[in-house]
């Protein structure tokens, strides 16, 4: 009778590879939850309602800068640490400073808020930290809440020049 020896079954490949398989995927899971909690993600909102809400109250400050007919270009300086804004507006619209808002779409790390101050009759000057090249939402208001634009802009390295409307 021919007998047939059994190595033990932690010698075996099959459990251990049995095993490894849901090891595993408590391992990246552990890892995700690790990442998650480290790296919040910043454009989620608590409370989104009260935050649309907020956004319908705003937009007459912005169908004001329409019937004002506020226009501007940005202009960003050479080094790209300075930021001049040229309005075009009836005299009342014209403070003596200009709230400017520069919002990364994802990254809040990256935003910017910038006072500027009136250089001449229609020019505003600020610094700014140096934008890199993509998306940039822009918000200019007056310092009294009376108007503001909003605009996406697509910043590049060949152009300083960007209408805001």
């Amino acid at each position: 009778m021919d007998q047939h020896q059994t190595s033990p079954w932690y010698k075996q490949f099959w459990p251990w590879f049995l095993i490894a398989l849901p090891g595993a995927v408590v391992i990246a899971s552990i890892a995700t939850i690790i990442i998650a909690t480290r790296n919040p993600d910043s454009v989620v909102v608590d409370d989104y309602y009260k935050a649309g809400l907020a956004i319908n109250r705003d937009l007459s400050r912005e169908q004001r800068a329409d019937r004002l007919n506020i226009r501007g270009i940005m202009r960003l300086d050479q080094d790209n640490k300075g930021v001049r804004i040229i309005i075009n507006a009836a005299d009342q619209a014209r403070p003596q400073k200009l709230q400017l808002h520069i919002l990364h779409p994802t990254l809040s790390d990256r935003d910017q808020s910038i006072t500027l101050l009136r250089a001449d009759e229609s020019a505003y000057n600020g610094s700014i930290t140096p934008l890199k090249p993509g998306t940039w939402n822009i918000i200019l208001e007056s310092n009294s809440p009376s108007w503001r634009i909003q605009r996406r802009l697509e910043i590049d390295a060949a152009n300083r020049h960007y209408k805001i409307r």
